[in-house]
């Protein structure tokens, strides 16, 4: 497994043919549209290789309800189940902040709905195929409760370890 580090490798939820899935994997693999961030990188005056970007998607361009079947498959090794998930919040299992341990997207691939509280400044909403709902902000709400793998016994264990963190960080620690 792969772990989880603020920023970098990131948790995503996905939900396809109606069966939800954590994986923890490189934040750049859930670019969904590779043209729409190679448009944007070259906008802003950068160099884009395609070619080495595709090389990591299986030459798909675009991540959507017709294409994830192909390219999830690369990724099936990175899957993660909330239990593990869990086992990493309890057992403190992260490198600087249990932040490295928040889920960062949501992906319904049969909704064609993309959310991203992604902390950092990389906007994957903007990335999205162009005919899905995509925005930043909570996806809680879509998360299974089952899946829910920050909350135990009704508490949220990445909430009260933040603040902890928090305390430490005002009191010079």
């Amino acid at each position: 497994m792969l772990n989880p580090k603020y920023a970098e490798n990131i948790i995503v939820g996905v939900m396809h043919k109606n069966v939800f899935k954590w994986y923890i994997t490189d934040r750049d693999t859930w670019i969904l549209d590779i043209d729409k961030y190679s448009d944007a990188y070259l906008k802003n005056g950068h160099d884009f290789d395609m070619n080495f970007a595709l090389g990591f998607r299986n030459n798909i361009h675009v991540v959507d309800e017709t294409t994830i079947e192909e390219y999830a498959f690369t990724y099936e090794k990175n899957q993660v189940d909330s239990d593990e998930l869990q086992n990493l919040l309890v057992n403190k299992k992260y490198e600087d902040t249990v932040l490295a341990l928040q889920a960062s997207l949501y992906i319904d691939f049969d909704k064609k709905v993309f959310i991203s509280s992604y902390p950092e400044s990389l906007p994957f909403e903007n990335y999205a195929p162009n005919d899905w709902k995509s925005t930043y902000g909570d996806f809680t709400e879509y998360i299974p409760d089952r899946e829910r793998y920050w909350i135990l016994n009704g508490k949220n264990l990445i909430s009260e370890q933040y603040k902890l963190e928090v305390d430490k960080f005002k009191e010079g620690k």
